[in-house]
């Protein structure tokens, strides 16, 4: 099987955009077409692939195009009980609204404003099925850099993701919440679900999170690097800031099977 749809999750601070940035460029450096998707509601993966500010100043989330919104599902956001399309016509919207840069599609999903369990909301209907049709059948290579949890998919919608990279950090917190994500996948019928541990400072660090998850699918170790800390700091791409953090996600790659 091919391996075209990749999600990535992981406890907040873990470093999973990161990550995500520099799966997305060494993916498109293989020659696939990369859509990088950030559907993490504190968006920050436009940042982390490098985009500049004057164009980030034209990207707008998904989630706040109120007028394609009211235009698909016949209600705009926020107006909750109001009746609205289910499944909103989406398929022109990668090509149409995704930014590129350096080989890279880039989409912002955005925040919904979430009610009780969830959101019946124009918007987030707008963006699950944005998310279906990305994951189920865009022909492409697609990288999703996810908040914590899937809420933005559902059971079909998911167990359509060809791997969950779970990112894990040394730290009891950090591995404690990975596994909860672990148990999340599998309950939503992901078949490869894998961990990649990051900012791994010594060999001591590695053995920690080894013997932590013992028996679990650990594809790879990136290390804590200064180079990237200060390459975000001047606003460089992380893909250009490490060349040993790059070279070990191609690595991890392999390890999937992604040739």
């Amino acid at each position: 099987m091919e391996i075209k749809k990749l999600a990535v999750c992981g406890k907040g601070g873990v470093g999973k955009t990161t990550f995500s940035s520099v799966l997305s460029y060494v993916l498109a450096r293989k020659g696939r077409e990369v859509f990088a998707i950030d559907a993490d509601p504190n968006p920050t993966l436009a940042e982390a692939l490098g985009i500049p500010d004057h164009i980030l100043a034209d990207i707008t989330p998904i989630a706040e195009m109120t007028e394609l919104i009211a235009e698909r599902t016949g209600a705009r956001p926020g107006e909750y009980g109001s009746f609205f399309k289910l499944n909103p016509r989406v398929k022109d919207i990668p090509d149409r609204y995704a930014i590129r840069y350096r080989d890279i599609h880039f989409l912002m999903m955005g925040a919904t404003k979430k009610a009780g369990q969830g959101c019946a909301c124009p918007e987030n209907t707008m963006i699950k099925a944005l998310m279906s049709y990305l994951i189920v059948k865009e022909k492409e290579t697609v990288v999703l850099d996810m908040v914590a949890g899937t809420e933005h998919m559902g059971r079909g919608t998911a167990a359509s993701v060809d791997v969950m990279l779970i990112v894990v950090e040394p730290g009891t917190r950090s591995i404690k919440a990975a596994k909860q994500f672990h148990r999340f996948a599998r309950d939503l019928a992901i078949s490869k679900i894998c961990f990649v541990a990051n900012k791994v400072r010594s060999e001591k660090d590695e053995l920690f999170i080894k013997k932590q998850m013992l028996g679990l699918d650990l594809v790879g170790s990136l290390p804590y690097s200064d180079s990237i800390i200060e390459g975000e700091r001047g606003g460089i791409a992380i893909y250009d800031s490490d060349s040993e953090y790059r070279e070990e996600v191609s690595r991890i790659l392999e390890r999937i099977g992604v040739r």
